[in-house]
């Protein structure tokens, strides 16, 4: 069966799944946040409960002065349970908070390149990844993952991800899901693990698509993008719905995280 859609059209309603037909489901009432792929300078894009995403936030083409290290690319986001938009570039140390939609503030900055970020229940608390650039052809690195209560010290380490027990190619991409974390790899299809301590187990092991931005909703679910221009939501990666379609490709997508997502 073939759908003929216009740009943005039955947003948050027309299944399209992968690996299963999957009943539509009603109209979600979350505040979807979204971060196009190659937009320079960087954009924040929002559908507010179900509406067609509009832009948000335009980052500026040059370098701000209070955080000249800072490359103005949007390619991570995550949103705290407090209603706090964090952003990263995902290709240098910055971490951002975008304040009313409107002004950039540099929450901290860390030496190494911020891959992504994730929010648990925890209130103005963000976790990040940390994946160094392959250098002269080496293999790619080791990565770690970090919290950071912004209010209290500095970043600590959560977890040591080693390529070698996610079969590689793992760029930081993860998110936090009732307390427990998730890695997906750079893959296509990507490999899914859950991460206990240092701890890898395989999880989701028939998910066919490539997984580029991944969250998890307040309600448990994942909400994933890929390169084909629509966002996704799925509880297991069997039965896969479209809930975005449009004309975008989305580097990453993110949601207000719920009171029920305990710190790893």
């Amino acid at each position: 069966m073939t759908y003929e859609l216009p740009v943005w059209s039955h947003f948050l309603g027309t299944c399209l799944l992968l690996t299963a037909i999957a009943p539509t489901r009603p109209a979600s009432a979350e505040d979807v946040f979204l971060a196009p792929s190659g937009a320079f300078p960087g954009q924040m894009w929002l559908s507010e409960a179900g509406t067609a995403p509009r832009i948000v936030h335009r980052r500026e083409p040059q370098a701000n002065p209070a955080f000249p290290r800072a490359i103005m690319k949007l390619g991570q986001i995550a949103v705290a349970p407090e209603g706090k938009v964090y952003f990263a570039s995902g290709l240098d140390g910055s971490i951002m908070h975008l304040l009313d939609q409107r002004h950039e503030i540099q929450v901290m900055e860390f030496d190494g390149q911020v891959r992504d970020l994730a929010c648990s229940s925890e209130e103005h608390t963000i976790y990040f990844s940390v994946v160094p650039t392959p250098q002269n052809g080496e293999p790619l690195a080791d990565g770690k993952i970090y919290r950071r209560d912004l209010w209290a010290g500095r970043p600590t380490e959560v977890a040591t991800v080693r390529q070698a027990d996610v079969g590689g190619n793992w760029w930081g991409t993860f998110t936090i899901r009732g307390g427990v974390i998730y890695l997906a790899t750079l893959d296509g299809p990507s490999r899914l693990y859950k991460l206990s301590g240092n701890t890898v187990e395989r999880v989701f092991e028939q998910n066919v698509s490539a997984v580029k931005g991944l969250t998890a909703g307040p309600d448990g679910d994942f909400w994933f993008t890929t390169n084909d221009q629509q966002v996704y939501r799925t509880r297991d990666f069997v039965t896969v719905t479209s809930v975005l379609r449009g004309d975008l490709n989305w580097n990453d997508v993110s949601l207000r995280q719920g009171h029920e997502n305990p710190r790893p």
